[in-house]
């Protein structure tokens, strides 16, 4: 544990044409619980042989607030945590959680900018956005990554902010992904934020962002609205995990249980699977990018065979 974490060497000879990515939040406790979905990660990823990077969706660190670039914490929260073949070799893009407010999200941002540990930690700012992947000279994923933890008069910021990315000149991009820590949809419960549901919702449907990836309910979540983005939430990276409400006709999936979603983008496809703590697929779903229905006629679940999910290759 006293000993520094080498630097990451990126994993080559990846295909440009797809993007795979773990996305989880709500993980930074400390506790078996968090190691016990890292160690589910990795199995994941080991199994169906791909991984480009990992999501985090906020709250990376609970309890006494960082001290910091070089805090303790740093080793027995993320680098000790998440380790292997494949996640040893892939970036961590981070977003802010509530409870990384108000001390500890300044070292996390330098510990990104300063490439700090390992160098897998990726947060250059408290909001940014990023291009993955390649198809005939458009980026594959355009992802724009959120701070909505912030105070909220910030939020017009980042309003802008989105409105820029997804509106830049040059080719757009085949998928279009926001991350936050704070959903706009919810059925757990913290329940919905009203002023992200009158400021944040508008600016993702006018830029026709596909799906948001949110965490905060300590839970799983996949929401569809017609004419809206798909709401993913993975909040039950190693938390204490939260209720949820009655299903409802949004609610396509819902579990209070420890785990992450993983997402496989091509230019044909999304393939969307939310796995528990020991790697078993609990749900799965895929998505035609030709599809013109949004979310609600669009996403689509995998053929099963029992209790776990096997997804169509």
């Amino acid at each position: 544990m006293f000993t520094p974490p080498s630097p990451y060497v990126p994993l080559s000879g990846l295909d440009p044409a797809s993007v795979s990515m773990i996305a989880v939040g709500d993980q930074g406790s400390g506790d078996l619980q968090q190691w016990r979905v890292g160690q589910a990660m990795e199995r994941v990823a080991s199994r169906e042989g791909r991984l480009d990077m990992v999501v985090f969706l906020g709250d990376n660190f609970y309890g006494k607030p960082l001290t910091s670039t070089h805090d303790f914490h740093w080793e027995t929260r993320f680098e000790r945590v998440y380790w292997g073949h494949w996640l040893s070799h892939v970036p961590f893009y981070a977003v802010l959680g509530n409870h990384d407010y108000p001390v500890s999200q300044k070292y996390e941002i330098e510990y990104g900018q300063q490439h700090k540990g390992s160098g897998r930690w990726q947060m250059p700012a408290n909001f940014y956005v990023r291009d993955f992947g390649n198809v005939d000279g458009r980026p594959l994923v355009r992802m724009v990554f959120l701070d909505t933890s912030a105070p909220r008069e910030r939020l017009q910021q980042q309003i802008d902010f989105i409105d820029q990315a997804f509106q830049a000149p040059g080719p757009a991009p085949v998928w279009r992904v926001a991350a936050s820590h704070h959903p706009v949809r919810n059925q757990g419960e913290h329940g919905e934020e009203s002023d992200l549901v009158t400021r944040l919702l508008p600016v993702l449907e006018r830029n026709h962002v596909d799906m948001l990836l949110s965490g905060h309910d300590h839970n799983q979540q996949l929401l569809l609205r017609a004419g809206e983005p798909a709401w993913v939430i993975s909040g039950a990276g190693g938390q204490r995990l939260s209720a949820l409400s009655a299903p409802t006709a949004d609610s396509t999936f819902t579990a209070s249980r420890a785990g992450f979603a993983k997402l496989d983008l091509s230019a044909t496809q999304l393939r969307l699977g939310y796995y528990n703590d020991r790697g078993e697929l609990e749900s799965g779903y895929r998505w035609a990018r030709d599809c013109q229905w949004m979310a609600k006629g669009c996403l689509l679940p995998e053929q099963s065979e029992g209790r776990v999910l096997q997804l169509a290759q």
